[in-house]
């Protein structure tokens, strides 16, 4: 069984770093959250000396909200037969996933999970048994979410929002590189009946 090194994080990259990463325009065809995210995971590859990871995967408990509200307004408001295949297509939970690999040129695996707060550790978890078996040598495993003011003016729509308005990256990989942050022990899923499910991240430091 392979060793699992955390060699990269990055969260939230300020918005005056975006250039760097994505031309304006490109960044303009782009909602709020898909900027973030993809800033957020390209900043995290180069952190981790990987341009092409052989997995990417995103953890999402409500996917690209500000796309998700658009549609759902011109449904409301104009019928079924609104045409707007943009928010259409910016409102599934797999955007962003889909949106790193075809920036990046990547065809490996891509994969997205959405399980309210655990969302990003279910991500985790796959990657982590995929590279402790072998079946993957790097990965880069993101964590994408947004509180629109339409959920704050709304709030019986969505109950208590218990996610956070985030963009965060790793990059994970099975040699430790020139400076890895730690290896990753374990990422464990707790299924205990009559409660939510939680998650357990196990690091080991260097």
């Amino acid at each position: 069984m392979n060793k699992v090194y955390v060699t990269a994080v990055v969260k939230d990259v300020p918005a005056e770093e975006y250039n760097r990463y994505l031309p304006p325009m490109k960044a303009r065809r782009m909602g709020k959250l898909q900027k973030r995210a993809l800033v957020t995971a390209l900043k995290a590859m180069e952190v981790g000396g990987i341009t092409q990871p052989d997995a990417i995967l995103n953890g999402t408990a409500m996917g690209c909200m500000e796309h998700s509200v658009q549609l759902l307004k011109g449904l409301e408001q104009e019928g079924e037969a609104v045409n707007m295949p943009t928010a259409f297509m910016q409102s599934t939970h797999n955007t962003v996933a889909s949106l790193i690999a075809i920036y990046t040129g990547n065809h490996g695996y891509n994969n997205t999970y959405a399980h309210r707060t655990i969302s990003f550790e279910c991500a985790l978890q796959d990657a982590w048994l995929q590279l402790k078996t072998g079946r993957l040598r790097t990965a880069l495993v993101c964590a994408n979410d947004e509180i629109t003011d339409f959920q704050h003016q709304h709030p019986h729509f969505f109950g208590q929002m218990e996610y956070a308005d985030r963009s965060e990256a790793w990059m994970l990989s099975v040699e430790p590189g020139g400076n890895p942050l730690y290896e990753l022990e374990n990422v464990r899923i707790i299924h205990q009946k009559g409660t939510d499910d939680r998650a357990e991240i196990i690091k080991k430091s260097l």
